[in-house]
């Protein structure tokens, strides 16, 4: 596909509104996560583990209407976070905050590459390698080359197969196996999941809130997205893309339901080989199918695409001033490529759990919370001691991890960085009260 300069190629060609913006927003937030995680989260943490997974998204990307309105209104004119990012901090700073945006896009496309692999083998019985390998080549294909008007135009698709998926398979097997038998099936053999005094379940739902917040907050496809829709519909889109979101890991994990109730089970992923035999059905299987492919395959684009346009409209202008369009869209083509092979490498030589990674990337999603709100709320530039604030609170919480767990160091990197931005505006404030005196 022919683009004339490199803002087409990552924005699209013009503004859209609520209905579209909603669609992109989904495209980009129902994953391969999202079809794993969320299973896998109802079955160790119970019912607040589906509900937690289901309230982190959906309230995160409300309230990131009302953070992109106001980025929108102090500064309207860009691609990327990167470009707020350049228009907020000095050099030092941006460049900090470049490098921990670069490592959760590789955490993205990571996560994206391996619910691939896992999607491949148990529906095609294709090792998990290989089924890798393939999904990259066409993920660097249809998105390095194809731009942000391929993508537009897939999603689309998407969205209508997964609220297919999402309504018709689990309204199928509530009614053939009936909703009283699957309750009293998990009564019996998995009691647990309906503890409502669940003090793990609790906790786990708070910490998905934090992450969720700073995972969306940093987002780059997110703020991409964010510069595509008109400026007056910003906020309702994000709304209405919150609300919808939330139905989607619901649905999820209760087909999870549908299989566990009839006996134990050994892990997440022979759920999901359960789950496929139990869908006779080639219509709802073929669904499912075409479904969890489209998932997986949107949001490794959208972080493929976003990565590749961060680094050829952000990176790559300031070592090379002078490169012209032709010069960045080669560039993009050709980060396409080196990502796709870097993301391949990366999944085929570390496999933990999808949960367990959301968890140990959520560390640094934490640690940005407060210091990204105080960027975009700040007026003028903002002194590289935010930034840094970030990265001493992403420190502090990778060190307490081996003492304390996944779930506790996100709390200890969120209040380290947010202690650190308090005192900074403290000062701030004491400074320029004496000042005045």
């Amino acid at each position: 596909m022919q683009y004339q300069s490199f803002r087409e190629y990552a924005q699209g060609a013009a503004k859209i509104g609520i209905g579209l913006g909603v669609i992109a927003i989904l495209a980009r937030w129902v994953t391969g996560i999202t079809i794993f995680a969320s299973p896998e989260a109802l079955v160790k943490y119970g019912i607040f583990g589906g509900i937690g997974y289901a309230l982190m998204g959906a309230i995160a990307l409300m309230a990131f209407g009302w953070l992109g309105k106001k980025v929108r209104r102090e500064y309207g004119d860009g691609l990327t976070i990167g470009d707020f990012f350049q228009n907020k901090l000095h050099g030092v700073g941006y460049w900090m905050m470049i490098v921990i945006l670069l490592i959760t896009s590789i955490e993205g496309l990571f996560t994206q590459g391996m619910a691939a692999g896992v999607l491949v083998n148990i529906l095609l019985g294709v090792p998990i390698s290989i089924g890798m390998l393939c999904f990259f080549l066409l993920c660097v294909i249809y998105v390095g080359f194809g731009g942000m008007a391929l993508i537009q135009r897939l999603a689309f698709v998407q969205v209508i197969l997964m609220f297919a998926a999402a309504i018709l398979i689990p309204l199928y097997f509530f009614i053939a196996k009936g909703v009283e038998n699957v309750y009293q099936g998990i009564r019996l053999y998995h009691p647990y999941l309906l503890v409502l005094n669940n003090h793990e379940g609790l906790f786990f739902m708070c910490t998905g809130l934090l992450i969720g917040f700073g995972q969306i907050f940093v987002d780059q496809a997110t703020w991409q997205r964010l510069y595509m829709i008109e400026g007056k519909k910003i906020v309702p889109t994000f709304l209405l893309s919150g609300l919808i979101w939330a139905t989607v890991p619901l649905a999820f994990s209760s087909l999870i339901m549908v299989v566990i109730f009839t006996g134990s089970f050994n892990n997440i992923y022979s759920l999901l080989f359960d789950l496929i035999r139990k869908i006779d059905t080639i219509f709802l299987l073929v669904l499912f199918v075409l479904c969890s492919f489209g998932a997986v395959t949107s949001a490794f684009g959208a972080g493929l695409h976003s990565m590749i346009s961060l680094i050829a409209g952000n990176v790559y202008p300031l070592l090379k001033p002078d490169a012209n369009e032709k010069q960045k869209m080669r560039m993009g083509y050709m980060l396409a490529i080196a990502i796709g092979v870097l993301s391949f490498a990366l999944t085929y030589f570390y496999t933990p759990t999808l949960l367990d990674l959301l968890f140990f990337f959520g560390i640094i999603y934490a640690a940005l919370i407060v210091p990204l709100l105080f960027i975009v709320f700040s007026k003028g530039k903002v002194d590289n001691f935010i930034p840094l604030c970030a990265l001493i609170g992403l420190v502090a919480g990778y060190s307490s991890r081996y003492t304390l767990g996944n779930l506790d160091a996100v709390w200890v990197s969120m209040m380290v960085s947010s202690l650190l931005v308090i005192v900074y505006w403290c000062g701030k404030l004491m400074k320029k009260h004496l000042g005045n005196h």
